[in-house]
Order: C-alpha cells, then structure tokens, then sequence
C-alpha cells in the first residue's frame, strides 16, 4: 500500500519529537525562483515542462519559473535520518497550491551507506532530483528538450545508496530506486492525466574523479493508469470500428493506442565538470516505449560557461528528435459517424514529440552570497508542436525567441 504524504509527515515528525537530540540537530533550508518569461509569439504558449497548464506568450509571464521551498532535515540517531520538503510552483490545476515532494526517513549503518523509505527525488537524469533548485545550476531553467517531457519527479517507495572510494580523489556512487509516482498532468479541455500508482524504478553509476563526474543511469516506467474522458475509451471504440469493418489492422491500431499496460524506458548518460572558473556540462538521452502515443526519442544538451568573479556568461544547445507516430486507419477515414475517433488520435499522436532545438545564451550573476541573477535569450525551432507547447495553432511556424530574467535564492 503506497503512503500518503499525511502519514509520511506523521512518520518523520513522531520518530523526531521524542528524540534527545544536541542543539543543531534540526535544520530548516529554503530555495526559491522569481521569475518573468517573454515569448515571441502568440500563437504558442511556452512552457517550462508538461506539468504546466498554460505558459509565456508576448505578455511577460511570473508562472513558468517561480517557485518556492522549504527543507526540514533532521538527525533522529547516529544512523537514523529524515527529511520533509513541501514545495510551491505553477501546476496541473492551475495553482501554486504547496505540495509534499520529499517526506523520508533514512537509514545508514555505515557511512558508505544510505537506505530510504517514503516520498523521494526521481534522479531520472543528471540534476533531476534538483531541477527545482534553480540556485543549484547555472541556467534560467533546465533544457525543456531533455527534461520537459518527463512527467515523473517523485516517487513514494524507497531508494538506497552506497559510496565506494577508488583511489585519489576518485569515489563511486551506485543508486537503486523503486516506487509509485503520484504525479497528475494536464490535458486541454479534459480532466487532468493521473498518474498515481504507476511503478517506476531505476539504477544509476556516477564516477566523480577531480573536478569531472560521469553519470550513467537507466529507469522503466511502468503504466496502468489511462487517460481520462473519450480519449481513454478511444482504443475500445476503434476496436469495435476494426470488429465491424473486419479491419486486423485497425484492431492493431487500437492495441498500440491504449496507454494503460504499456512501459517506458529512459536511458542517460551525462558528463560535467563544475569546479574553478570553466563550467562544462553534456548530457545524452534515449526514450523508448511500446505505445504510439509515445515514440522513441533522443535527446540531448551542451552547455559551456566560464567564470569570471561574480559573473558567468554560458551558452546552451539542446536539441530532441523523434519520429512522428504513423498509425493504420484502414477504411475508418471513410465511416462519416467515426468522426470523433479521428480527432482523439489526431490529439494522441499530434501530442508526441517531434524535433525540437534550442540554441541559448545566458548570463550568471552572483551578486551576494546564495542570491543569483540569471538573464536568458533562446531561440528555438520545432517542426511540429507538441506537448512541450500548450494550446498552438495551427499555423503557428514552430519559431519563437524566449528571453527570460530570474532570481534564484537559498536561505
């Protein structure tokens, strides 16, 4: 049975309440985002990922990047730690309603060694589990290509990790994760995706060595949730067109289309370098799932800044490909009453990514101690729109310059 985040809470706090802690056990942090974002067009809103109901336009837009945090991490024992972290950003519903993101207690037998359970980061890719720390990176926002599309940042289950030196300078971490996500998402003109109840699990291999760290990991996303509405009855209707008209075909089209019962899996493999004045960081990504609505896809980013005092110019390219889904519809095109049917796969494999770049440039500035400003201008192409863009048009081109100003901040 998955924890509600009410029982998690109560878990931390009961075990931590009695304890006879030394004074300092208890820490309380904050991060948080403020933040504009300008959008050339009109015909596009830009969004930050798929979480997002709405997005910048020609109209300078607070929602996208702003954010806030705050942090409660506690000592319960020598080997007994725990963690609550509640968070508040521009969701499924439209609202900045403060959600649980983290809520865990810990276990360390050794210091090498650290088993949790309840609530915790999805560390799918490279700075996953910190993407709404905007103080933690050197961007306005992580590259939308390669982390907008993924829907799943927490999981309710466990993860535990070990640490293991090689030698000077060099350690490697080994990560294993497993859990229910929790996670709901928009959808134009229908309820919202849930995706409660879903499993995904993953591994991950990270080698730091100096300045450098390699990055390795692999997850699998299992699905048994469905859409909601007519679209989620769409592959039981086309099924009974495929009976009707004694299509094979179509009845195969139907099979692909459903959502539920399907699996994905993310591959990634990163490299950074983020000590002394020259910022290197490069990250690679492959999707493949056995559903249409979702094709395979590589995505990938590069990124360069240097360091000069309080300020740090950088550039930023980032770019995703894949194929736009074909489907078999036999003779359904030609059935006047099957009209609807049409439009729900047309929604279905119009929302599938198809290639995307963004080329960036941007400037850092420390100007105090945990307190950044950051300035972004980015152009980006896309050949068809997708579920990185919410509400475009038709004849919308796929071009949009996007500059953006945020202040990030931990406390």
């Amino acid at each position: 049975m998955r924890p509600s985040p009410g029982l998690l809470i109560a878990m931390v706090f009961s075990l931590a309440l009695p304890a006879q802690e030394p004074e300092g056990a208890w820490k309380l942090k904050g991060f948080g985002t403020l933040g504009l974002v300008w959008n050339s067009t009109s015909r596009a809103q830009f969004t930050r990922d798929v979480s997002q109901p709405g997005g910048a336009t020609r109209s300078a837009d607070a929602r996208v990047d702003t954010r806030l945090g705050l942090q409660l991490d506690g000592t319960l024992a020598d080997t007994l730690q725990a963690g609550l972290q509640v968070l508040g950003k521009y969701r499924y519903d439209a609202t900045f309603t403060p959600e649980i993101a983290w809520a865990y207690l810990g276990w360390s037998p050794v210091p090498e060694l650290q088993v949790r359970a309840g609530r915790l980061g999805v560390e799918l890719f490279m700075n996953a589990d910190s993407r709404d720390v905007g103080y933690s990176y050197l961007w306005v926002r992580p590259p939308v290509e390669c982390f907008g599309l993924i829907p799943v940042t927490r999981l309710d289950g466990m993860d535990a990790t070990g640490t293991i030196p090689l030698g000077r300078q060099a350690t490697l971490r080994l990560k294993a994760f497993y859990g229910a996500t929790s996670e709901k998402l928009p959808l134009a003109g229908m309820p919202p995706l849930s995706l409660a109840g879903d499993r995904i699990g993953g591994l991950v291999t990270e080698v730091q060595t100096g300045a450098w760290r390699l990055r390795l990991a692999a997850a699998r996303f299992a699905i048994y949730t469905d859409f909601p509405g007519p679209v989620g009855a769409l592959p039981q209707d086309l099924g009974g067109f495929a009976q009707e008209l004694g299509d094979p075909g179509l009845a195969q089209t139907a099979a692909e289309l459903r959502f539920s019962g399907g699996a994905v899996r993310w591959y990634s493999a990163g490299l950074s370098r983020e000590d002394g004045p020259l910022q290197v960081q490069g990250m690679l990504n492959r999707m493949q799932s056995d559903r249409v609505v979702l094709p395979p896809s590589w995505a990938g980013y590069l990124s360069l800044g240097y360091r000069f005092g309080q300020v740090v110019p950088y550039g930023l390219w980032s770019r995703i490909c894949s194929r736009h889904s074909q489907v078999y519809l036999g003779q359904l095109p030609e059935v006047p009453q099957a009209a609807p049917l049409l439009q729900g796969v047309d929604f279905m494999v119009d929302a599938n990514p198809d290639t995307q770049s963004t080329t960036a440039a941007g400037l850092r500035w420390d100007f105090q101690a945990k307190a950044a400003l950051k300035f972004q201008l980015e152009r980006i192409q896309t050949r068809l729109p997708n579920s990185l863009w919410y509400q475009a048009q038709p004849q919308w081109n796929g071009q949009a310059t996007v500059a953006s100003a945020v202040l990030d901040f931990v406390f």
